[in-house]
């Protein structure tokens, strides 16, 4: 069984560490359009209440962890106004239009709020449906600012990716003392691109020079060209900002610290960093590189913060990472919306009394 208190949200900022260090930042962003009331408005039955998950496993995969812990904990508590949360889960697999696909598919089933999709790419196309039929929609794992510029129905759970690459680049200049950058950016990738250029903007507002930015196709084990045009700097790059995401950004930063390229250079990576699998693929290689994270298990935490840890190993048999408490974090979100909305309709819960 899951506890049965009340549980607010967790966490608003948290020191992140993972061989050094990295920063969090949680925020909620909103954009304002107008908006299509639904065809056929959600009505709550008597006893139930339905909220919508889309989430892509593996990778985040927890996301659905800390949803259902957080429903679990609302439900144990007395649901929301007396009715108990149904929550509703389609698998998405990191597919937008399969994503767009589940969002009709869930606000036909009646839902009154979406949570997820996780990523970026997804979460723009189906904020477009939210939009279309009135129904807020609360993501997960997103950091991209366009995501929200769908309307008004469209949130973000996360830090956007300009708020964390401003993080980055003022620890470069402040803390390294870093002046010369390059950036490595994966081809294609809405979440690497946007974090990549607000990186490269930031660095050289604060003086810094970007003096390469390299780019890889998703898939790739072979980052030779690249990392040899790095090497080509002169003087020396002091950073290498990667805004990776998949599997290939652990393997460029093993291969860049191999005795074949031998970089000396400090890495610096957005919240795509945490993996499970991270110092598994790339063990020492990692030693002294830095990334922005929402979440950490090694950080000083409030009652709350810990309350969660416990509850999710208890339930779950692992540590909870960014994602986990991400989806943990946007419920509440919701849920408290609902609490606060004076009468249960998609409309009011996105702007609750």
């Amino acid at each position: 069984m899951f506890y049965n208190k009340n549980t607010t949200r967790v966490i608003d900022k948290i020191i992140h560490v993972v061989l050094a260090a990295a920063f969090i930042l949680v925020g909620i962003v909103f954009s304002g359009c107008e908006r299509i009331q639904p065809i056929i408005p959600p009505a709550a039955s008597e006893t139930t209440i339905k909220i919508g998950l889309i989430y892509s496993p593996t990778d985040p995969g927890t996301t659905r962890n800390g949803v259902e812990l957080a429903v679990s904990i609302a439900n144990e508590a007395g649901g929301i106004k007396g009715k108990t949360i149904e929550l509703l889960t389609r698998e998405s697999n990191r597919e937008p239009l399969l994503s767009v696909q589940h969002a009709k598919e869930l606000i036909n089933a009646g839902v009154f709020a979406i949570l997820g999709p996780d990523y970026s790419d997804e979460a723009v196309e189906v904020g477009a449906v939210v939009q279309q039929y009135g129904i807020p929609m609360m993501t997960t794992y997103p950091t991209n600012p366009k995501v929200t510029r769908n309307g008004n129905f469209s949130f973000l759970g996360a830090i956007r990716d300009p708020d964390q690459a401003r993080i980055m680049a003022n620890f470069a200049v402040e803390e390294l003392n870093a002046k010369t950058a390059a950036v490595l950016t994966e081809t294609g990738d809405s979440y690497s691109e946007e974090l990549s250029i607000a990186f490269i903007n930031d660095f050289a507002a604060q003086g810094g020079m970007v003096a390469t930015q390299q780019f890889y196709d998703s898939g790739v084990t072979d980052f030779t060209e690249q990392l040899t045009e790095i090497n080509a700097v002169d003087p020396p790059i002091e950073i290498v900002f990667l805004a990776g995401l998949g599997s290939e950004f652990p393997l460029a930063v093993k291969q860049a610290k191999s005795e074949q390229f031998g970089v000396t250079a400090t890495f610096l990576g957005g919240d795509g960093w945490d993996r499970p699998d991270l110092i598994e693929i790339d063990g020492t290689a990692l030693e002294g590189s830095f990334f922005a994270n929402h979440f950490s298990t090694n950080a000083p935490l409030s009652e709350t913060g810990n309350l969660f840890v416990n509850l999710y190993i208890e339930n779950f048999g692992m540590t909870p990472n960014g994602p986990a408490a991400l989806g943990f974090d946007s419920t509440n979100i919701v849920i408290q919306a609902m609490q606060r909305s004076s009468i249960l309709t998609p409309a009011a819960i996105r702007d609750p009394n």
